[in-house]
């Protein structure tokens, strides 16, 4: 290995980003459901691997979250202690997340997929397509999250950043609507419409199982033993 060696990675490492990451990002944004279906069909050389792109931007979204206070507005200072210290294991949750959050979304991806094949299983694309399917459209929302990060910190001292962070949840959502429709735009449009409505109703009883279960099993660890319940109740 010499510097030839290094002139070559560094080569292939931008031309690679560029005529696959920012090639693949670029399509999202103005063709979102065509460049899904297209990947699906087989149409991938100058696409970035889909599973590998959600990594990257969830990494980088995660590593941007913590320069952004939003746990100063959200766990206030306060002379109750019980409250301070729920509002310390808050805290503490919030950090494991920004640190975890693109293993976070490795994790959740499996589930958004099963959800979108058990409502759209009638068009036609199995469990593994759809999960390619949520990996372009996460990664959707991660770069929109990406692009709107400069306001955020902008507004990292305002007031109204906590309320900005809530709005952008707007784009993303028209993002993947118009993704949606347009991956299924050979569908009549009142049922896709309905599936995606089915899409979310899924999604929810999900995440209530998931809390579910999380009480259950927090509950067990501090009845073991395993979890000092005085940090809970003073």
């Amino acid at each position: 290995m010499d510097w030839h060696y290094i002139q070559d990675e560094l080569k292939y490492t931008f031309l690679h980003i560029n005529k696959g990451f920012l090639y693949t990002a670029k399509q999202l944004f103005i063709r979102p459901g065509d460049t899904v279906r297209e990947f699906i069909e087989g149409k991938r050389v100058q696409h970035y691997k889909p599973i590998l792109l959600l990594f990257v931007l969830a990494g980088l979204n995660g590593l941007l979250m913590h320069f952004l206070p939003v746990e100063d507005f959200i766990y206030k200072p306060t002379p109750d202690t019980d409250v301070a210290r729920q509002q310390k294991i808050g805290k503490e949750i919030y950090d494991f997340l920004t640190k975890n959050y693109a293993l976070y979304e490795l994790f959740v991806l499996p589930i958004y997929a099963f959800c979108s094949w058990l409502a759209f299983k009638k068009f036609g694309y199995n469990y593994i397509e759809n999960i390619i399917i949520n990996c372009f459209a996460t990664s959707q929302r991660l770069i929109i999250g990406i692009l709107l990060f400069p306001i955020q910190y902008f507004l990292r001292e305002s007031p109204y950043l906590v309320l900005f962070s809530f709005l952008t949840i707007i784009p993303p959502i028209g993002y993947t609507i118009w993704l949606v429709v347009q991956l299924y735009k050979k569908q009549d449009l009142g049922s896709v419409i309905l599936r995606m409505l089915l899409f979310a109703f899924n999604i929810t009883v999900f995440i209530l199982l998931l809390f579910f279960i999380g009480i259950i099993i927090f509950a067990y660890l501090i009845k073991a033993g395993y979890i000092d319940k005085q940090l809970f109740i003073g």
